[in-house]
């Protein structure tokens, strides 16, 4: 992705959590308003308190927006240097640490992971099918859902055979997430035989969101 287009965006997102943190605190205060006594409302009206609360509930909403801000940036940082790795690496412990970073860290960004380059899909299905943790096997499970690329039905429906629940709930739940017609008969398979009972919430989760 351009990434002139990426950082427009970003200020986009940025511009939201601003005004979303600025309704909260006037609902937030509206709320504290309204439940105060009586006489407290006179005090604050009378007095120089009332003025003083502003001041303070002002102050303490910059405090959180900044700080929103500032931790976005570092996690934008973060996330290009991870990228590069990820991109430049050749050892493929270290291809996996990245790939796994960027999925965990930018789940709810997925077109940044386009910054990661077209080998991050290969890397997430090599790590499903082959790794030795069980855990990383089910995050590349994850992952491959979240990045929604159909390349990936066939190592995700191999991968609901795992040995591993876990790695068999996600692969099912990344199926439901690519919409992938051709694993219906498949998740209808686990709904109705696999033992672990979230295996089986998972794959019936995942033919819903495919017929609907």
């Amino acid at each position: 992705m351009n990434l002139g287009v990426l950082l427009g965006n970003e200020r986009g997102n940025i511009g939201i959590y601003i005004l979303t943190r600025l309704l909260i605190a006037l609902l937030v205060g509206f709320f504290v308003w309204g439940i105060l006594p009586s006489a407290w409302k006179d005090d604050l009206k009378a007095g120089p308190w009332g003025l003083l609360a502003a001041v303070g509930l002002g102050v303490l909403v910059s405090f959180v927006i900044i700080k929103g801000i500032w931790d976005r940036h570092a996690h934008k940082r973060a996330h290009l240097r991870v990228a590069k790795v990820f991109r430049e690496a050749s050892d493929p412990a270290l291809q996996k640490r990245a790939a796994l970073w960027l999925i965990e860290h930018d789940r709810n960004y997925p077109r940044r992971l386009d910054d990661a380059g077209p080998a991050l899909i290969e890397v997430l299905i090599r790590v499903m099918k082959a790794d030795t943790e069980k855990l990383d096997r089910a995050r590349a499970a994850n992952g491959l859902g979240v990045l929604g690329n159909p390349h990936a039905i066939p190592a995700l429906l191999g991968a609901t055979n795992d040995e591993y629940p876990y790695v068999r709930a996600e692969a099912a739940l990344a199926l439901g997430k690519l919409r992938a017609r051709p694993a219906e008969k498949r998740l209808r398979e686990l709904i109705e035989d696999d033992w672990d009972p979230s295996v089986r919430g998972r794959a019936k989760e995942a033919l819903e969101r495919i017929v609907g």
